[in-house]
């Protein structure tokens, strides 16, 4: 297995900046969309994934269509998103299942 490996770099270019705040904006705006319509999702998105994209909703079974469905329609929006709905409401327990050398 190949070691992971990361590498940061400071990015100084004025129009990658700028790319990268618009693109982050977009992004937010879609997301502060999502927060604000969720109402108008559920419960029809539980079990789907939904894809924002131009600050509309895209619901499908799969995230590949979800995706192409939002890129269809909004091809330019390079801030689009999308997150799976889980089918259940309440809490979910989650457990580390990792073994440990030694115990």
């Amino acid at each position: 297995m190949a070691e992971a490996s990361l590498t940061i770099e400071e990015i100084r270019d004025p129009d990658e900046i700028a790319r990268n705040r618009l693109q982050f904006e977009r992004g937010r705006q879609n997301s502060q969309w999502l927060a604000a319509h969720w109402h108008e999702l559920l419960p029809g998105a539980r079990g789907r994934f939904v894809a924002v994209a131009g600050q509309e909703a895209f619901v499908a079974d799969s995230a590949e269509e979800a995706w192409a469905s939002a890129k269809h329609a909004h091809p330019d929006d390079d801030g689009a998103f999308v997150q799976y709905v889980f089918a259940t409401v309440g809490p979910r327990a989650y457990a580390n299942r990792r073994v440990l050398a030694g115990l």
